[in-house]
């Protein structure tokens, strides 16, 4: 990332901040005024894909995007905008086909006739086309991550945090999947060995979702999203582990006694882990490549940070039948999860 590309961050990011602490107290007793969208001139556009927006959040975001431009022009460029959300299918053919390399959803755009590219850090904001200027999908996901750690959803369904249209890479003999390959929904769960949510997902939440594995409703993948450092040897001996046994029943056996001990309010060592895995396979060691392991290790994190997760447990419903899927960042109860499934993906 260039230095250019942070201060826009950070002043995105402050901005942002003042706007959140104005518009906390009032989120839930205004609704933002809906306009014909887009192409309408002067409007801030959310492009979704199933869920709808929280468009109040957006009216404060829009305000937040034009007093960092206004602050760059020294007011030369001085715009408020209106804001509207739409669907993508209902988006026009070109605009559609610009957009349809996005993976998260949904994309943030404002239509201007103003040349808002002569703010510097517009251009760094924005990919420009013609009068539509569509947020960059890595600060999208970056505004997103900061809302949501302030608690502020960006989707009118509160659990979601976003839509995705490109699937996680669930490589059987690399990935730990329990249940079949053919399931309607995949739960994809990006986990940290010392996240005491996790833990709480796994004795809580995820009985439920493993019983749909048996009727073939829904499929669990297991993937490495290390937040603790000292996690990251545990996370190889178990990475190792699944490649010399291919035994994926085994991979979430280990986890459940490892997130038991977290729930008993013990932080589990290496030797912990390790003690685990003999228990359960008969084996302390595995003749595996460590440059693999620890390629699986990044892959994992690298993926989900390009799904906007930040923290712990990182969760993805992945419908196989409509091909896109729905985040969730954090705990969430299996209900929660059911409901997302049911009315988004069904």
């Amino acid at each position: 990332m260039n230095k250019l590309t942070l201060i826009a961050i950070i002043v995105v990011a402050i901005v942002v901040a003042v706007a959140i602490a104005i518009a906390v107290p009032m989120l839930y007793k205004q609704r933002a005024t809906l306009v014909q969208c887009p192409g309408k001139d002067n409007t801030m556009f959310i492009v979704y894909y199933s869920i709808p927006p929280n468009e109040t959040i957006f009216k404060y975001l829009s305000t937040s995007i034009s007093n960092v431009i206004a602050s760059n022009t020294s007011g030369a460029i001085n715009i408020t905008f209106s804001i509207c959300s739409v669907r993508y299918g209902d988006l026009g053919e070109n605009l559609r086909a610009d957009l349809s390399n996005r993976t998260v959803f949904p994309i943030i755009g404002i239509y201007t006739s103003k040349n808002i590219a002569e703010a510097v850090i517009a251009r760094q904001l924005f990919n420009s086309y013609g009068n539509y200027y569509i947020v960059k999908e890595n600060l999208t996901r970056g505004i997103y991550a900061y809302l949501a750690y302030y608690g502020l959803s960006v989707l009118k369904e509160p659990r979601a945090f976003v839509e995705i249209l490109r699937p996680p890479k669930l490589f059987a003999n690399e990935t730990p999947i329990i249940g079949s390959p053919n399931a309607k929904y995949y739960l994809v769960i990006y986990e940290d060995m010392h996240c005491p949510y996790c833990a709480k997902f796994y004795a809580e939440s995820l009985p439920v979702i493993e019983n749909l594995t048996r009727n073939g409703t829904f499929a669990i993948a297991l993937k490495n999203f290390i937040i603790h450092e000292e996690v990251l040897p545990m996370h190889r001996n178990i990475t190792a582990m699944y490649l010399a046994t291919q035994n994926s029943t085994a991979v979430l056996e280990v986890m459940k006694d490892v997130y038991r001990l977290i729930n008993n309010g013990v932080e589990p060592s290496s030797d912990d882990v390790a003690s685990i895995i003999k228990n359960i396979t008969g084996y302390s060691k595995f003749n595996v490549d460590m440059n693999v392991v620890d390629r699986i290790i990044e892959d994992d994190f690298r993926e989900g940070q390009n799904y906007g997760i930040f923290g712990t447990p990182g969760l993805i419903i992945w419908s196989r039948e409509y091909n896109r899927g729905v985040v969730i960042v954090g705990y969430a109860s299996a209900e929660e999860i059911l409901n997302i499934a049911r009315s988004y993906m069904s």
